[in-house]
């Protein structure tokens, strides 16, 4: 199995294993609230969720840990939406672990491994999500657009 490190973090693939932390994950208020609700309130339903990403293609998410003690964080993630002509870089944290620079760690070290020479990567948030919009101009993203989608001011960014 790959993994990614960084000072701090290691990422690697999402497996059934997660679906404990996924649920936690899922059902924060952030990830609600900026990423939409999942409908996924138990156990079994995280199993389905997780077997549904790993049967797509498009999808492909990592999972964050510490280092020290492999305490599951958050995710990245590489999505190739259908109303995006590149893929898609995006990431959750669980809230205890929001404010350290995990998010941008583990961004930053997913960009090297996944984006292609001479290739775009699209990110996209809700327009009133400030600390994603802190972070990808922190990760040298720019605006690109704004866009609604399912009633939400969307801002759509590309890093080069």
């Amino acid at each position: 199995m790959q993994i990614l490190h960084t000072n701090r973090l290691q990422l690697r693939p999402i497996g059934m294993h997660d679906a404990d932390f996924m649920l936690k994950l899922i059902n924060c208020p952030g990830f609600i609230r900026f990423i939409g609700d999942r409908h996924v309130r138990t156990i079994e339903q995280s199993v389905d969720y997780i077997e549904n990403m790993l049967a797509n293609p498009a999808v492909t998410y990592w999972v964050i840990r510490l280092k020290t003690g492999e305490i599951p964080v958050g995710v990245v993630t590489w999505v190739q939406r259908d109303f995006l002509p590149a893929p898609d870089l995006g990431y959750a944290l669980l809230p205890e672990f929001e404010g350290n620079g995990y998010a941008f760690e583990a961004s930053q070290a997913w960009l090297s491994y996944q984006k292609q020479p001479d290739t775009a990567v699209l990110a996209i948030c809700q327009a009133d999500n400030l600390a994603s919009i802190k972070l990808l101009a922190k990760l040298q993203f720019d605006l690109d657009q704004t866009f609604e989608k399912e009633g939400h001011l969307m801002h759509q960014y590309s890093h080069q």
